[in-house]
Protein backbone atom coordinates (compact mmCIF):
# COMPACT_ATOMS: atom_id res chain seq x y z
CA UNK A 1 0.00 0.00 0.00
CA UNK A 2 1.41 3.13 -1.32
CA UNK A 3 -0.93 5.74 0.44
CA UNK A 4 -0.24 8.90 2.11
CA UNK A 5 -1.04 6.87 5.47
CA UNK A 6 1.49 4.49 4.95
CA UNK A 7 4.55 7.13 3.83
CA UNK A 8 3.65 8.63 7.16
CA UNK A 9 3.61 5.95 9.18
CA UNK A 10 7.25 4.41 8.01
CA UNK A 11 8.35 7.89 8.11
CA UNK A 12 7.87 8.05 12.14
CA UNK A 13 9.04 4.73 12.67
CA UNK A 14 12.41 5.71 11.14
CA UNK A 15 13.24 9.19 12.59
CA UNK A 16 14.72 7.71 15.98
CA UNK A 17 14.51 10.23 19.23
CA UNK A 18 13.56 13.75 19.07
CA UNK A 19 16.01 16.96 20.84
CA UNK A 20 13.36 17.28 23.66
CA UNK A 21 13.85 13.14 24.02
CA UNK A 22 17.56 13.44 24.28
CA UNK A 23 17.56 15.93 26.49
CA UNK A 24 15.53 13.88 28.74
CA UNK A 25 17.61 11.21 28.10
CA UNK A 26 20.84 13.06 29.56
CA UNK A 27 19.34 14.98 32.50
CA UNK A 28 18.02 11.68 33.66
CA UNK A 29 21.23 9.81 33.22
CA UNK A 30 23.24 13.51 35.05
CA UNK A 31 20.82 12.93 37.95
CA UNK A 32 21.67 9.04 38.46
CA UNK A 33 25.36 9.71 38.18
CA UNK A 34 25.66 12.38 40.31
CA UNK A 35 23.71 10.14 42.72
CA UNK A 36 26.32 7.97 42.48
CA UNK A 37 28.91 10.11 42.82
CA UNK A 38 27.95 11.40 46.13
CA UNK A 39 27.44 8.02 47.06
CA UNK A 40 31.28 7.51 45.99
CA UNK A 41 32.30 10.33 47.66
CA UNK A 42 30.91 9.49 51.13
CA UNK A 43 32.61 6.25 50.94
CA UNK A 44 35.84 7.74 49.46
CA UNK A 45 35.28 10.53 52.97
CA UNK A 46 34.59 7.54 55.15
CA UNK A 47 37.70 5.75 54.44
CA UNK A 48 39.83 9.56 54.98
CA UNK A 49 38.22 10.11 58.67
CA UNK A 50 39.63 7.57 60.46
CA UNK A 51 43.32 9.34 58.62
CA UNK A 52 42.46 12.52 59.25
CA UNK A 53 41.45 12.13 62.82
CA UNK A 54 44.56 10.40 63.59
CA UNK A 55 46.16 13.17 62.18
CA UNK A 56 44.29 15.76 63.71
CA UNK A 57 44.96 14.44 67.42
CA UNK A 58 49.14 13.81 66.38
CA UNK A 59 49.08 17.37 65.84
CA UNK A 60 46.88 18.55 68.86
CA UNK A 61 49.36 16.02 71.21
CA UNK A 62 52.26 17.84 69.57
CA UNK A 63 51.47 21.57 70.68
CA UNK A 64 49.68 20.37 73.85
CA UNK A 65 53.19 18.45 74.41
CA UNK A 66 55.78 21.59 73.79
CA UNK A 67 53.03 23.56 75.96
CA UNK A 68 52.84 21.83 78.48
CA UNK A 69 56.88 20.96 78.81
CA UNK A 70 57.90 24.98 78.38
CA UNK A 71 54.76 25.70 81.53
CA UNK A 72 56.90 23.02 83.30
CA UNK A 73 60.14 24.31 83.10
CA UNK A 74 58.80 28.23 83.92
CA UNK A 75 60.88 29.78 86.48
CA UNK A 76 63.49 26.93 86.27
CA UNK A 77 67.38 27.14 86.04
CA UNK A 78 67.87 30.42 87.39
CA UNK A 79 70.61 29.48 89.82
CA UNK A 80 72.20 32.75 91.08
CA UNK A 81 70.14 34.69 93.65
CA UNK A 82 67.23 32.36 92.62
CA UNK A 83 65.01 34.30 95.29
CA UNK A 84 65.18 36.82 93.13
CA UNK A 85 64.55 35.49 89.93
CA UNK A 86 61.25 34.31 87.88
CA UNK A 87 59.06 31.79 89.80
CA UNK A 88 59.50 34.14 92.83
CA UNK A 89 60.50 37.68 92.65
CA UNK A 90 59.33 37.77 88.92
CA UNK A 91 56.67 36.15 86.90
CA UNK A 92 57.58 32.41 85.51
CA UNK A 93 54.39 33.04 83.10
CA UNK A 94 53.33 35.98 81.43
CA UNK A 95 49.82 37.00 79.50
CA UNK A 96 52.33 38.97 76.98
CA UNK A 97 55.07 38.06 74.49
CA UNK A 98 57.80 39.72 76.59
CA UNK A 99 59.94 43.01 74.71
CA UNK A 100 63.43 43.76 74.66
CA UNK A 101 63.43 47.53 75.64
CA UNK A 102 60.93 49.82 77.42
CA UNK A 103 58.25 47.72 77.89
CA UNK A 104 54.98 47.54 79.74
CA UNK A 105 53.49 44.06 80.49
CA UNK A 106 50.09 43.63 79.11
CA UNK A 107 47.45 41.00 79.64
CA UNK A 108 46.31 39.96 76.38
CA UNK A 109 43.49 36.72 75.65
CA UNK A 110 45.30 33.33 74.56
CA UNK A 111 48.61 34.76 74.59
CA UNK A 112 51.49 33.15 77.15
CA UNK A 113 55.10 33.09 77.25
CA UNK A 114 57.16 30.94 79.33
CA UNK A 115 60.68 31.36 80.43
CA UNK A 116 63.09 29.30 82.13
CA UNK A 117 67.25 29.12 81.99
CA UNK A 118 68.30 26.20 80.26
CA UNK A 119 70.53 23.61 82.12
CA UNK A 120 73.80 24.86 82.34
CA UNK A 121 73.48 27.94 81.29
CA UNK A 122 75.52 31.03 81.21
CA UNK A 123 75.25 33.00 84.80
CA UNK A 124 77.41 35.63 86.39
CA UNK A 125 76.49 38.92 88.51
CA UNK A 126 77.29 42.75 87.23
CA UNK A 127 80.86 43.55 88.30
CA UNK A 128 79.61 47.47 88.98
CA UNK A 129 76.43 49.25 88.33
CA UNK A 130 75.28 50.49 84.90
CA UNK A 131 73.23 53.14 84.16
CA UNK A 132 70.40 52.95 81.49
CA UNK A 133 71.33 53.71 78.12
CA UNK A 134 74.32 51.61 78.20
CA UNK A 135 75.34 48.80 75.74
CA UNK A 136 78.39 47.45 77.83
CA UNK A 137 77.73 45.77 81.29
CA UNK A 138 80.78 44.39 82.90
CA UNK A 139 80.24 40.97 84.73
CA UNK A 140 82.55 38.91 87.59
CA UNK A 141 83.25 35.61 86.57
CA UNK A 142 81.44 32.89 88.42
CA UNK A 143 83.44 30.93 90.77
CA UNK A 144 83.07 27.81 88.72
CA UNK A 145 84.43 29.56 85.32
CA UNK A 146 88.27 29.33 85.40
CA UNK A 147 88.46 31.08 81.94
CA UNK A 148 87.05 34.26 80.92
CA UNK A 149 85.87 36.37 78.95
CA UNK A 150 82.93 33.86 77.88
CA UNK A 151 81.89 31.95 80.73
CA UNK A 152 79.24 30.33 78.64
CA UNK A 153 77.27 33.36 77.43
CA UNK A 154 77.51 33.29 73.42
CA UNK A 155 76.88 36.40 70.58
CA UNK A 156 73.09 35.71 70.23
CA UNK A 157 72.44 34.75 73.76
CA UNK A 158 68.80 35.93 75.07
CA UNK A 159 69.60 37.33 78.66
CA UNK A 160 67.64 38.39 81.23
CA UNK A 161 69.14 40.78 83.77
CA UNK A 162 67.15 41.00 87.06
CA UNK A 163 67.63 42.63 90.60
CA UNK A 164 66.17 43.40 93.90
CA UNK A 165 62.18 44.45 93.99
CA UNK A 166 61.24 43.21 90.39
CA UNK A 167 63.82 44.54 88.45
CA UNK A 168 64.10 43.31 85.17
CA UNK A 169 65.01 43.83 81.75
CA UNK A 170 65.61 41.49 78.53
CA UNK A 171 68.77 41.90 75.82
CA UNK A 172 70.54 40.35 73.50
CA UNK A 173 74.17 39.62 73.38
CA UNK A 174 76.26 40.69 70.18
CA UNK A 175 79.62 39.81 72.05
CA UNK A 176 81.65 39.04 74.89
CA UNK A 177 84.84 40.98 75.19
CA UNK A 178 87.43 41.32 77.59
CA UNK A 179 87.48 41.07 80.27
CA UNK A 180 84.50 39.98 80.88
CA UNK A 181 82.04 42.24 79.09
CA UNK A 182 78.53 41.47 77.92
CA UNK A 183 78.11 44.06 74.64
CA UNK A 184 74.35 44.02 73.65
CA UNK A 185 72.31 44.75 70.76
CA UNK A 186 70.43 47.47 71.58
CA UNK A 187 70.91 49.63 74.97
CA UNK A 188 69.60 48.65 78.83
CA UNK A 189 66.27 50.65 78.94
CA UNK A 190 67.03 50.53 82.94
CA UNK A 191 69.65 51.22 85.70
CA UNK A 192 71.55 47.90 86.70
CA UNK A 193 72.82 47.58 90.56
CA UNK A 194 76.04 46.35 90.86
CA UNK A 195 75.44 42.50 92.38
CA UNK A 196 72.49 41.84 89.39
CA UNK A 197 71.93 38.82 87.73
CA UNK A 198 72.71 38.40 84.43
CA UNK A 199 71.39 35.07 83.22
CA UNK A 200 70.80 33.12 79.53
CA UNK A 201 67.31 32.80 79.19
CA UNK A 202 64.76 31.01 76.77
CA UNK A 203 61.41 32.99 76.42
CA UNK A 204 58.49 30.91 74.40
CA UNK A 205 55.26 33.44 73.59
CA UNK A 206 52.31 31.01 72.37
CA UNK A 207 49.49 32.95 70.53
CA UNK A 208 46.72 32.92 68.33
CA UNK A 209 46.37 33.98 64.79
CA UNK A 210 44.24 33.70 62.16
CA UNK A 211 45.24 31.63 59.19
CA UNK A 212 43.76 33.08 55.94
CA UNK A 213 44.62 29.87 53.90
CA UNK A 214 42.56 27.50 55.48
CA UNK A 215 40.05 30.04 57.38
CA UNK A 216 40.52 28.78 60.43
CA UNK A 217 43.35 29.54 63.02
CA UNK A 218 46.78 28.27 64.28
CA UNK A 219 48.70 28.46 67.07
CA UNK A 220 52.53 29.99 66.71
CA UNK A 221 55.06 30.13 69.12
CA UNK A 222 58.18 33.31 69.18
CA UNK A 223 61.41 32.91 70.35
CA UNK A 224 61.98 35.76 72.68
CA UNK A 225 61.18 38.28 69.60
CA UNK A 226 62.06 36.28 66.66
CA UNK A 227 59.40 35.53 64.03
CA UNK A 228 56.28 33.63 64.55
CA UNK A 229 56.71 29.84 63.43
CA UNK A 230 53.34 27.58 62.97
CA UNK A 231 53.14 24.96 66.41
CA UNK A 232 49.57 23.41 65.33
CA UNK A 233 47.25 24.49 62.58
CA UNK A 234 43.25 24.28 61.96
CA UNK A 235 42.68 25.10 65.81
CA UNK A 236 39.07 26.01 66.27
CA UNK A 237 40.02 27.05 70.26
CA UNK A 238 42.58 28.21 72.38
CA UNK A 239 41.84 29.03 75.89
CA UNK A 240 44.08 30.09 78.62
CA UNK A 241 42.56 30.35 82.41
CA UNK A 242 44.91 31.95 84.88
CA UNK A 243 44.98 30.52 88.49
CA UNK A 244 46.02 32.01 91.58
CA UNK A 245 46.42 30.58 94.81
CA UNK A 246 44.40 30.88 98.21
CA UNK A 247 44.99 34.24 99.90
CA UNK A 248 47.63 36.23 99.86
CA UNK A 249 51.54 36.67 99.61
CA UNK A 250 52.86 37.00 102.16
CA UNK A 251 56.51 37.58 104.22
CA UNK A 252 57.83 35.13 106.95
CA UNK A 253 59.49 36.35 109.58
CA UNK A 254 63.19 34.73 110.76
CA UNK A 255 63.77 34.45 114.42
CA UNK A 256 65.50 37.70 115.42
CA UNK A 257 63.07 39.93 113.24
CA UNK A 258 65.02 39.13 110.25
CA UNK A 259 62.74 38.60 107.18
CA UNK A 260 63.78 35.78 104.89
CA UNK A 261 61.15 34.63 102.59
CA UNK A 262 58.17 35.54 100.52
CA UNK A 263 55.51 34.42 97.70
CA UNK A 264 56.93 37.59 96.14
CA UNK A 265 59.92 40.36 95.69
CA UNK A 266 60.92 40.84 99.49
CA UNK A 267 60.43 44.21 100.47
CA UNK A 268 63.83 46.08 101.85
CA UNK A 269 64.60 46.69 105.79
CA UNK A 270 62.35 48.49 107.78
CA UNK A 271 63.51 52.36 107.28
CA UNK A 272 65.76 51.49 103.93
CA UNK A 273 64.51 53.40 100.68
CA UNK A 274 65.62 50.73 97.65
CA UNK A 275 63.35 52.41 95.13
CA UNK A 276 62.15 56.09 95.57
CA UNK A 277 58.65 55.15 94.21
CA UNK A 278 57.85 53.38 97.36
CA UNK A 279 58.47 54.36 101.16
CA UNK A 280 61.09 53.32 103.19
CA UNK A 281 60.95 49.61 103.25
CA UNK A 282 58.44 48.81 101.12
CA UNK A 283 58.46 48.34 97.50
CA UNK A 284 55.84 46.98 94.80
CA UNK A 285 54.64 44.04 96.21
CA UNK A 286 54.66 44.82 100.02
CA UNK A 287 53.59 47.90 102.31
CA UNK A 288 53.73 48.13 105.96
CA UNK A 289 51.40 49.18 108.49
CA UNK A 290 51.27 50.99 111.22
CA UNK A 291 53.17 48.56 113.43
CA UNK A 292 56.02 47.47 110.24
CA UNK A 293 54.89 44.63 109.31
CA UNK A 294 54.38 44.13 106.11
CA UNK A 295 51.57 43.17 103.97
CA UNK A 296 50.61 42.37 100.53
CA UNK A 297 49.83 45.58 98.35
CA UNK A 298 47.49 43.86 95.93
CA UNK A 299 43.98 41.97 95.64
CA UNK A 300 43.98 38.85 97.58
CA UNK A 301 42.51 35.43 96.88
CA UNK A 302 39.73 33.50 98.88
CA UNK A 303 40.17 30.26 101.05
CA UNK A 304 41.19 28.63 98.17
CA UNK A 305 43.03 28.78 94.58
CA UNK A 306 40.23 30.14 91.61
CA UNK A 307 40.80 31.74 88.49
CA UNK A 308 42.21 35.28 87.97
CA UNK A 309 40.51 37.89 85.69
CA UNK A 310 42.68 38.42 82.64
CA UNK A 311 42.56 42.36 83.34
CA UNK A 312 43.54 41.81 87.13
CA UNK A 313 47.20 40.94 85.22
CA UNK A 314 47.99 44.18 83.73
CA UNK A 315 46.35 47.08 86.17
CA UNK A 316 48.43 47.24 89.31
CA UNK A 317 50.16 47.40 91.63
CA UNK A 318 53.15 47.80 89.25
CA UNK A 319 56.51 46.32 89.62
CA UNK A 320 59.63 47.72 90.37
CA UNK A 321 57.55 51.08 89.92
CA UNK A 322 54.77 52.94 88.11
CA UNK A 323 57.13 54.50 86.06
CA UNK A 324 59.60 52.02 85.31
CA UNK A 325 61.06 51.53 81.74
CA UNK A 326 59.76 47.95 82.24
CA UNK A 327 57.11 47.52 84.41
CA UNK A 328 54.57 44.18 85.59
CA UNK A 329 51.95 43.67 87.35
CA UNK A 330 52.65 42.42 90.69
CA UNK A 331 49.32 39.61 90.65
CA UNK A 332 51.72 38.17 88.05
CA UNK A 333 53.74 36.44 90.99
CA UNK A 334 50.21 35.06 92.17
CA UNK A 335 50.08 32.81 89.79
CA UNK A 336 50.21 29.14 90.35
CA UNK A 337 48.46 26.95 87.40
CA UNK A 338 47.27 27.36 84.11
CA UNK A 339 44.08 25.64 82.48
CA UNK A 340 44.59 25.07 78.61
CA UNK A 341 41.91 24.29 76.69
CA UNK A 342 42.83 23.30 72.88
CA UNK A 343 40.20 22.70 69.61
CA UNK A 344 41.78 20.96 66.27
CA UNK A 345 39.94 20.60 63.65
CA UNK A 346 40.23 17.75 60.64
CA UNK A 347 42.95 19.18 58.26
CA UNK A 348 40.33 18.15 55.22
CA UNK A 349 37.46 20.85 55.05
CA UNK A 350 35.21 18.31 53.82
CA UNK A 351 35.69 16.56 56.95
CA UNK A 352 34.51 19.16 58.90
CA UNK A 353 31.45 19.10 61.31
CA UNK A 354 28.85 22.22 59.17
CA UNK A 355 25.62 22.67 58.44
CA UNK A 356 25.41 21.64 54.97
CA UNK A 357 26.81 18.04 54.63
CA UNK A 358 26.11 15.23 52.16
CA UNK A 359 23.85 12.67 53.33
CA UNK A 360 26.05 9.57 54.55
CA UNK A 361 29.19 11.30 54.99
CA UNK A 362 31.34 10.76 58.00
CA UNK A 363 32.69 13.62 59.89
CA UNK A 364 35.27 13.91 62.45
CA UNK A 365 34.57 15.67 65.27
CA UNK A 366 36.63 18.89 66.69
CA UNK A 367 39.41 17.29 69.00
CA UNK A 368 39.48 19.15 72.37
CA UNK A 369 42.26 18.99 74.47
CA UNK A 370 42.46 20.22 78.92
CA UNK A 371 45.46 20.11 81.03
CA UNK A 372 45.80 22.06 84.21
CA UNK A 373 49.71 23.14 84.56
CA UNK A 374 51.66 24.64 87.48
CA UNK A 375 54.90 26.38 86.19
CA UNK A 376 58.60 24.74 87.10
CA UNK A 377 59.63 26.28 90.22
CA UNK A 378 55.81 25.57 91.87
CA UNK A 379 56.82 21.93 90.94
CA UNK A 380 59.83 22.09 93.06
CA UNK A 381 63.54 22.44 92.23
CA UNK A 382 65.26 25.80 90.77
Amino acid sequence: MTGPGRVAGRDRADAGVTLVELLVALAVLSLAMSAVAMMATAVLEAFDADPAAADAQQRARAGVLALVDDIQQAGRGFVLAAEQGPGRALPALWADGVVAGPWTAAARARTLTTWHAPRGAAHALVRVAVPAGRVVVPLDPPAFCAAPPACGFRAGDDVVVYGADGQVALATVRQVVPPFDLDLLAPLPVDVAAGAVVAVVVAHTYELRADAATGLAQIVRRLSGGPATPVIDFVTRFDIEWWGGAGRPAVTIAPGGLEEDADAALPPPAGVVRTPAWPAGENCAFARDGAGAPFWRGAGGGPAAAPLALTSLADGPWCPSPAAAVRWDADLTRVTAVRLVLGVSAAADGLRPGLLRRPGSRLVPDLVFEATVRPGRLNGGV
